[in-house]
C-alpha cells in the first residue's frame, strides 16, 4: 500500500488565533512553541500580526534567535519597528548573538558609545521640568519632578560585549607542549617540551612535570607536536609507557590514556 501524502496549506482562523493568546496568558511556553513549530515563519508572521504588540513580543522572545529573525524579516515593517522598540537594546543583542552561543555560562555587558553623560542627561531633564513648571515647594525646599521619561535618549548607541564559559572535555593525555630545538646551530633536539600540565589530566596523575621532554610513547618515536597527538589519538583507552627526559636524566612511566 502506498503511502500518499497530503500538502496541508497554512490557514489562519480566529481559532487558531484564540489558542495562541490562550497559550501567551497561561505562560504555557512548550505549548505554545509545540503549536508555532508545526508553522513556517512566514506563517508566524501572519499570527503575530493579527496580535497586539505584547503578545507579539511575547513570542518574539520566546523563539529560538535563528527563527526571531527570519519571523522579523516577513512582518510589516511598521510592526517590526514597534516589536523592536518593545525590546531594550540588552535583548535585542541577546536574540542576535547571546542565544547563538552554546556556553556554560554567558555573561553580557553594554558600553555607550555616543550621547550625553548621565550628568548632562539629568542636567536637561532639570531643564525641561523647570521648564514645564513641574515644582513643587515646601518651606525653604523646591523640589523639581523628573520622570523616566525625561532621562530616556532614543539616539543612544551602545556596544555589547559577551564573554562565555565551555566546560572542555575531559584531555586524553594532558599537558601542553612545543617542539625542542638546539642552541645557534639550530639543530633540532630530540622529543616534545612540556609546557603545562592539566591538573587531575592521565599525565598530572603519571607525575609528568612541566618542563620533561618525552621522547617516545610505546618506544615509538616523538619529535613534533604531531607526533605525541598522533600517538596519544591510536591508543587512546589504554595504558601507554612514556619516555621522557628530566634533568637529564631519561625516565619511563605508565600512563592511563
Amino acid at each position: 500500500m502506498s503511502k500518499v501524502e497530503k500538502n496541508i496549506k497554512f490557514k489562519l482562523t480566529d481559532l487558531l488565533i484564540s489558542e495562541v493568546i490562550v497559550l501567551i496568558t497561561s505562560s504555557d511556553d512548550k505549548s505554545l512553541l509545540d503549536k508555532l513549530s508545526t508553522f513556517h515563519h512566514a506563517d508566524i508572521a501572519e499570527i503575530l500580526e493579527e496580535l497586539n504588540f505584547e503578545q507579539a513580543t511575547y513570542i518574539i522572545k520566546l523563539l529560538e534567535s535563528d527563527k526571531t529573525s527570519e519571523v522579523l524579516m516577513e512582518l510589516d515593517e511598521d510592526f517590526r519597528e514597534q516589536i523592536l522598540k518593545n525590546l531594550s537594546p540588552k535583548e535585542i543583542a541577546e536574540e542576535k548573538l547571546g542565544k547563538k552561543i552554546k556556553a556554560d555560562l554567558v555573561l553580557m555587558y553594554d558600553r555607550q558609545i555616543n550621547g550625553s553623560s548621565k550628568a548632562s542627561k539629568f542636567k536637561a531633564a532639570r531643564q525641561k521640568a523647570i521648564a514645564e513648571n513641574r515644582l513643587k515647594t515646601t518651606g525653604n525646599v523646591t523640589e523639581i519632578e523628573i520622570t523616566e521619561s525625561d532621562l530616556a535618549d532614543p539616539n543612544v548607541r551602545f556596544d555589547f560585549y559577551t564573554t562565555y564559559w565551555v566546560k572542555l572535555p575531559k584531555p586524553t593525555f594532558g599537558t601542553h607542549f612545543i617542539k625542542l630545538k638546539g642552541g645557534e646551530d639550530k639543530k633540532a633536539i630530540e622529543g616534545v617540551q612540556v609546557i603545562a600540565v592539566i591538573e587531575d589530566s592521565p599525565a598530572h596523575k603519571a607525575g609528568i612535570l612541566k618542563n620533561d621532554s618525552i621522547n617516545s610513547i610505546n618506544n615509538i618515536k616523538v619529535d613534533t607536536p604531531d607526533d605525541l597527538i598522533k600517538v596519544i589519538r591510536l591508543n587512546k583507552g589504554k595504558e601507554v609507557e612514556v619516555t621522557y627526559k628530566r634533568n637529564g636524566q631519561i625516565n619511563k612511566v605508565l600512563v592511563a590514556l
